[in-house]
């Protein structure tokens, strides 16, 4: 995985410094998991719930463990266990526990502001969902307003002048959280082919 780039400059506010620094990371997630999942099937639609579920539940324990109260992104693990019962999938055990030891300032605001800014990916995606299962499909963890209100009142704590503690340790954070999604997508069994696909 690309390092992060400290790119933050004095004049720059934290969301502007954050998703500079993750750019890159942010898009091989999003090709990691658009190949882990498939998104053909009501199956591949399971594999990507159950990899959701598989990340996200040691990082809401490290966040409910370390962070403070206001930012605790909503949790979201059962939203999606909820879904996976509905597509008649089990829920999947949880990847290896988040080790990021929290120490510089800013690092549980940037671990937040990935899961929350997921949100936004995921309005986008509950769009492809309702097109792909014809509206059968269920979504809750996608359609769930929770996060994206959280993310709305975590916007007025980043769109600020960052000093560079706060700067360089949301950052640090940030690229933790984007590496243990991408081990977790990346470890997951290939997509089978499609019956009758040539070899």
């Amino acid at each position: 995985m690309a390092p992060v780039k400290d790119t933050a400059e004095a004049s720059s506010d934290l969301r502007s410094h954050l998703r500079a620094a993750t750019m890159a990371a942010h898009d091989l997630l999003d090709a990691a998991m658009q190949a882990a999942s498939g998104w053909q099937t009501r199956d591949d639609y399971a594999r990507f719930l159950a990899l959701q579920h598989a990340a996200r539940a040691p990082l809401e324990d490290w966040l409910a463990a370390h962070a403070p109260a206001d930012l605790h992104p909503p949790r979201q693990t059962a939203l999606i266990a909820q879904d996976l019962a509905a597509l008649g999938h089990p829920v999947p055990p949880p990847a290896a526990a988040f080790a990021l030891a929290p120490g510089a300032r800013g690092d549980m605001l940037g671990a937040a502001w990935v899961l929350a800014g997921s949100a936004l990916g995921n309005r986008a995606i509950a769009r492809q969902v309702q097109r792909i299962g014809g509206g059968d499909w269920p979504a809750t963890f996608l359609d769930h307003g929770a996060m994206l209100a959280f993310w709305q009142g975590l916007r007025e704590r980043i769109e600020h002048r960052a000093d560079a503690s706060e700067a360089q340790g949301a950052a640090r954070a940030a690229a933790a959280v984007f590496a243990h999604f991408l081990a977790v997508a990346e470890h997951a069994p290939p997509v089978p082919a499609p019956a009758g696909a040539a070899l």
